[in-house]
C-alpha cells in the first residue's frame, strides 16, 4: 500500500493552483495540523482494522502540498515519525518530499535527508523570469537553481516540475531541462498548464491580460520536451512524467497500477477497499472534524465492476505499458485509424499511446467512459 499525506501550507498562491493550500497560517497553526494528521490516521485505524496489520506493508510515502517544505524542521520530526512508525515497511520503501525552492533550506534538507526522505520534488515551473512572474510564483531563477543544486547533493533522487503555458519559449524551456539534467535532476514531470475556475490565472485571462498559448504551440512544446529529454537519457514512461532508468517515482507509479492509498490531510484522497474518498479541502473544516473524533470525508465514492474496469484502462493507458487488448470493448476504438493517425501503438496483445496520443487522452477517456460496459 502507499500513503499520502498534504501539507496545505505556502509562502504565497499561485495564480494557477487550485489545490488545498492556504498561505495564512502561522507556528500555532501548523503544530495544530501535525496533531490533526495523527489524530485522522488514529481514525482511520480505528475505523479500518487491516490497517493495523503487520501484513499491510508501506512500499511509498508521498508528502505533497501545498508545500510540505514550509513546515519547521521540528514539525516534519514529529510528523513523519508519527505516522510511519506505526507501519511494517517493506524493503524498498520510499519516502517522498515535494518542496518549493524559496524554502528548501540547507537546514530543512539535512533534517529530511535525517528522517529518510530519499526523494525530493522540487517545484521550479520555470527557469525564466518572465514565466515566473505570470504564474505567481515566489521564486527567482537564482534561487531555483540554488535548490536544484543542493537538492542533488542532499538527496538520493531528485525530481524537478515544469509547466507549459504562456510566455514559454522553446529554446528556453529546453536549456532549462538541460541545464537541470546536467546538475543531477534524474526525474521531470512536465505539465500542460491548465485553467481551474476561481484562480487568479482565470480573471487575468478573462479580462485579457494574459494570452493562453496556441494549441499547436502547445502541442508542438511538449513533442519536443519529449524529444529532448530522450535525447538526453530521460524516457517518458507516463503522460507528464519523464525519468532516467530506475528513477520513475514508485508513489506515482501505484497510482496507475490502481494499487490502494491512504491518504491523510485537508484535501486527501485515497483509494481503500473498493472506494475512493475524498477528505475536506478547508483547513479548518478538516480540523474540527479531526478534533471532534469524526473522519473528515467530504467525498466517498463506491466502486463498482464497470467503474474499476474503466478506472484500470484510463489509468494504464497513461503509462508506456499501456493496456491489454483484451481489456477493450469491441468497437470501443478504431485501431487501425488510431495506429495510422500515430495516435497509438499495437503489440501483440497490447495498445500503447504514443506521445501524440497522450495530447488527445481526454477524449480517449471520455470515448472510453461512454463506451465501456
Amino acid at each position: 500500500m502507499g500513503l499520502y499525506i498534504h501539507v496545505p501550507f505556502c509562502g504565497s498562491i499561485c495564480s494557477y493552483c487550485h489545490f488545498a493550500r492556504t498561505a495564512d497560517h502561522g507556528a500555532a497553526l501548523r503544530a495544530r495540523y501535525v496533531d490533526g494528521v495523527l489524530r485522522e490516521l488514529a481514525l482511520r485505524r480505528a475505523a479500518c482494522p487491516t490497517l493495523n496489520s503487520p501484513r499491510r506493508a508501506l512500499a511509498t510515502c508521498y508528502l505533497g502540498g501545498g508545500t510540505p517544505s514550509e513546515l519547521e524542521p521540528e514539525l516534519m520530526a514529529r510528523l513523519l515519525p508519527g505516522v510511519l512508525d506505526g507501519f511494517s515497511r517493506t524493503a524498498d520503501f520510499e519516502l517522498t518530499a515535494e518542496a518549493n525552492p524559496e524554502s528548501l533550506t540547507p537546514a530543512v534538507a539535512d533534517t529530511w535527508r535525517d528522517l529518510g526522505i530519499g526523494r525530493v520534488s522540487l517545484g521550479v515551473q520555470s527557469l525564466d523570469p518572465a514565466v515566473l512572474r505570470l504564474l505567481g510564483r515566489q521564486c527567482d531563477p537564482a534561487t531555483a537553481r540554488t535548490a536544484l543544486a543542493l537538492a542533488c547533493r542532499t538527496f538520493e533522487r531528485v525530481s524537478a516540475d515544469w509547466i507549459i503555458g504562456p510566455g514559454v519559449r522553446r529554446e528556453s524551456l529546453l536549456a532549462e531541462l538541460s541545464e537541470a539534467a546536467a546538475l543531477g535532476v534524474e526525474h521531470f514531470s512536465v505539465y500542460i498548464l491548465e485553467l481551474h475556475e476561481g484562480t487568479r490565472l482565470v480573471r487575468r485571462v478573462a479580462r485579457g491580460e494574459v494570452a493562453l498559448l496556441p494549441d499547436r504551440a502547445t502541442e508542438d512544446l511538449y513533442l519536443a520536451v519529449v524529444e529532448h529529454l530522450a535525447g538526453l537519457g530521460v524516457a517518458q514512461y507516463e503522460v507528464a512524467n519523464f525519468a532516467r532508468p530506475g528513477a520513475e517515482s514508485r508513489h506515482n507509479r501505484n497510482y496507475w497500477r490502481h494499487q490502494p492509498w491512504l491518504g491523510l490531510g485537508p484535501g486527501a484522497h485515497g483509494y481503500w477497499a473498493r472506494r475512493r474518498y475524498g477528505n475536506l479541502g478547508d483547513l479548518h473544516r478538516w480540523l474540527a472534524a479531526v478534533e471532534g473524533g469524526r473522519l473528515p470525508e467530504e467525498t466517498v465514492d463506491p466502486l463498482d465492476g464497470r467503474a474499476l474496469r474503466l478506472e484500470r484502462l484510463i489509468l494504464g493507458l497513461r503509462t508506456r505499458q499501456g493496456v491489454p487488448l483484451a481489456r477493450l470493448a469491441p468497437g470501443v476504438l478504431d485501431l487501425a485509424r488510431g495506429e495510422a493517425e500515430g495516435l497509438w501503438r499495437l503489440t501483440a496483445d497490447h495498445l500503447v499511446l504514443t506521445s501524440r496520443g497522450y495530447l488527445r487522452i481526454d477524449t480517449i477517456e471520455e470515448r472510453l467512459a461512454r463506451l465501456t460496459p
